[in-house]
């Protein structure tokens, strides 16, 4: 994955976000991100060396040839024994950072992203909260639209071809999404990363059925089942060797 005009506007603001990274209580998270879904039938070797995301149902073959979203928003929230009250505290207790907007290119193959690390406290986290963010008119917005005109008014840009026509699909999703750990991650003096799963592969599918994504853009008639899919296919691990599991 990379990260396009951002990294270092990505790392200053996350660590401004988490206040003073000299601390002894504070720790290194990466933070990464895979485009596979959790579970494959491919091998890894295989799948490493696999540029698209394919997926196949009835007479139907979507190739997925490009996938970038659009992200605002970090939260890791603390487990229930360390609560997030609206309060003055709640930068400390919930590690609210704010990103962005930032233009995500997801990797296609089994790798996760180059991640990118931050300074939180040590402590018991069971939920991680990100944002897909539709791009707007203010002052971030308007850079970022500046860098990135194909993103206007749209948080979501997927290409590729259905049955060997090439489509473009596009989404206006703005959404909050909630992830928990199963179980929750232990932040310790050791540092640690978290991979968020993005299966990008279940998106354009109904049941068994795989649909056109051409028929899914705004106003299409499989517009909403794409969203929901989309909003469901985002899971957060655990995952220190970096392996997208």
């Amino acid at each position: 994955m990379s990260i396009r005009n951002a990294y270092p506007l990505l790392f200053a603001a996350l660590a401004a976000a988490c206040g003073d990274s000299t601390g002894p209580s504070r720790t290194a998270m990466a933070l990464s991100f895979s485009a596979r879904s959790p579970v494959v039938n491919q091998s890894a070797s295989a799948l490493a060396q696999s540029f698209d995301v394919t997926v196949t149902g009835g007479s139907n073959t979507l190739v997925i040839t490009k996938a970038q979203v659009v992200l605002k928003q970090i939260e890791l929230k603390r487990s229930a024994s360390m609560s997030c009250p609206d309060s003055a505290s709640h930068e400390d207790d919930c590690e609210e950072m704010e990103i962005g907007p930032v233009l995500v290119d997801l990797p296609l193959t089994s790798n996760v992203s180059t991640p990118v690390t931050v300074s939180v406290p040590a402590g018991t986290y069971h939920e991680l909260e990100l944002e897909v963010h539709r791009v707007g008119n203010d002052a971030r917005d308007a850079a970022f639209k500046a860098a990135n005109p194909a993103f206007s008014d749209i948080s979501i840009r997927i290409e590729g071809t259905f049955n060997g026509t090439p489509f473009v699909y596009t989404s206006r999703l703005d959404a909050e999404l909630e992830m928990e750990f199963d179980p929750p991650v232990v932040v310790d003096g050791a540092g640690g990363n978290i991979t968020v799963q993005i299966d990008i592969s279940s998106w354009f599918r109904n049941g068994a059925d795989v649909i056109d994504p051409r028929t899914a853009n705004e106003g299409g008639a499989n517009e909403g089942i794409v969203k929901e899919q989309i909003k469901r296919s985002f899971h957060a691990v655990e995952d220190d060797d970096r392996d997208g599991h």
